[in-house]
């Protein structure tokens, strides 16, 4: 199963890298179709092992309530509301697009690894391959060859900044800000030529995300930073945390450098300006947030219901919500946004006590996933994500992987350790 996984990230990423779009039926790419195959495989190797054990059930209880929800809301607003312009069939799309299929993602990716070399066979494939992405979108931009599609943008504030395989400037920036930390852990825990290799990927990575000049992608790294110190506070050495972060500096420094010879406009800009004047871009976004939110103040049920599914693209909104809870509260409401919460809570929790009892390779990873996730989590304060999520949630799932097994290891000694126990005192009580 694990090779077919591989083969579905080697693919996906392909496809983002050439751009292909090829559909089958409305709603239905060669990508999902791919993605369906491995899921029905899925289920069958269930029906013939005799069922499925349910794992993670606060997760998936959270992600039911935002499904079902999202299903609801759905159905609601193109049956009964009838918003002008909105439709069922497209909004349906990408509700499954949107949604749904990230879910799946989650799940194949969840159950189809079983062991630790699953997840972390697994979890080197999506890493290299979203590196290999961004080192293609450097080479575009850099005339060293010209492969697949690579956008760059031309007027406004998006002048200068690449896009790369993963959609607008922001998302990728986002993607690749949520995955470096896990580039680090990989580097950490390999040797010689493996390492260099990691650090290597997690350059490019990181030159990618400079080029993309997305601010909001810098200070969520930042932030992270601070979060995530706090809460490994107690599973971090200081002597580990300052070699680790003086290799980074020492690899940085030139990079920045290096990339800031053909797009040293864009850091000068984009990540100065927002060191230096920090309002500018909070303008900018409080220009967009602020119809949003008057909206919803004068729908008083809406702040709690959320206007349904797909609905701001009906409203007559100018600009992209550029806020990935402020997009779900407008649509579904406080269950959406709440449920969504409750999801990425229950993630860093179980990273967190399985982080907490893990070997020393898994606990890299998992500390590695917390950091990762808090960024992603503050970099869609200020972006809305679409083609990324794919990646992210089997990134997400391979290293939960990592986290059950730690924890099914961590309780098995203490099992077994219960009869021996039991037998000594049997034994005592005999003497006597």
């Amino acid at each position: 199963m694990r090779y077919l996984l591989a083969l579905l990230i080697f693919f996906l990423t392909t496809a983002d890298v050439f751009g292909w779009t090829a559909s089958l039926a409305p709603g239905l790419s060669v990508k999902n179709a791919i993605l369906y195959l491995i899921i029905l495989a899925l289920a069958a190797r269930f029906v013939v092992r005799g069922g499925i054990r349910l794992q993670l059930p606060r997760v998936h209880l959270w992600l039911g309530v935002l499904i079902l929800y999202a299903m609801l809301s759905w159905l609601t607003t193109a049956l009964l509301v009838r918003y002008k312009s909105y439709t069922l069939l497209s909004s349906g799309i990408d509700l499954k697009a949107y949604l749904l299929d990230n879910v799946l993602v989650f799940v194949l990716f969840l159950y189809g690894t079983e062991t630790f070399a699953d997840a972390k066979f697994l979890l080197k494939c999506i890493l290299l391959a979203i590196a290999a992405a961004n080192a293609v979108a450097i080479g575009n931009v850099a005339g060293l060859f010209h492969i697949g599609m690579t956008t760059v943008g031309i007027g406004g504030n998006l002048a200068g900044r690449v896009f790369g395989a993963f959609g607008h400037a922001n998302e990728t920036a986002a993607l690749i800000a949520c995955l470096l930390p896990a580039y680090v852990a990989a580097a950490l825990s390999s040797t010689g030529v493996g390492r260099v290799v990691w650090a290597l990927a997690a350059a490019t990575s990181a030159g990618l995300m400079i080029m993309s000049g997305s601010r909001g992608a810098f200070a969520s790294m930042v932030l992270a930073t601070i979060v995530g110190t706090f809460m490994c506070r107690s599973l971090i050495s200081a002597r580990r945390a300052a070699l680790v972060a003086a290799i980074i500096l020492i690899i940085a420094v030139p990079m920045v450098a290096l990339v800031s010879v053909k797009f040293g406009d864009i850091l000068t800009q984009r990540v100065t300006e927002l060191i230096f004047s920090p309002g500018t871009s909070s303008v900018e976004r409080t220009y967009i947030w602020m119809p949003i939110i008057d909206k919803m103040m004068a729908n008083p049920t809406a702040v709690i219901t959320g206007f349904g599914w797909d609905a701001y693209d009906v409203m007559g909104f100018t600009f992209a919500v550029h806020n990935h809870y402020l997009w779900l509260w407008f649509e579904l409401g406080v269950i959406g946004l709440g449920s969504y919460l409750m999801v990425v809570a229950q993630l860093l929790i179980t990273a967190r006590r399985a982080a907490a009892i893990a070997n020393s390779e898994t606990s890299r990873y998992l500390i590695a996933f917390i950091y990762g996730w808090l960024a992603l989590s503050f970099a869609v304060l200020a972006a809305l994500l679409f083609r990324p999520w794919l990646y992210i949630w089997a990134y997400t799932a391979v290293t939960m992987r990592m986290a059950l097994i730690a924890t099914q290891t961590a309780k098995e000694p203490r099992q077994s350790a219960a009869p021996v126990a039991a037998a000594t005192l049997f034994r005592s009580r005999a003497r006597t």
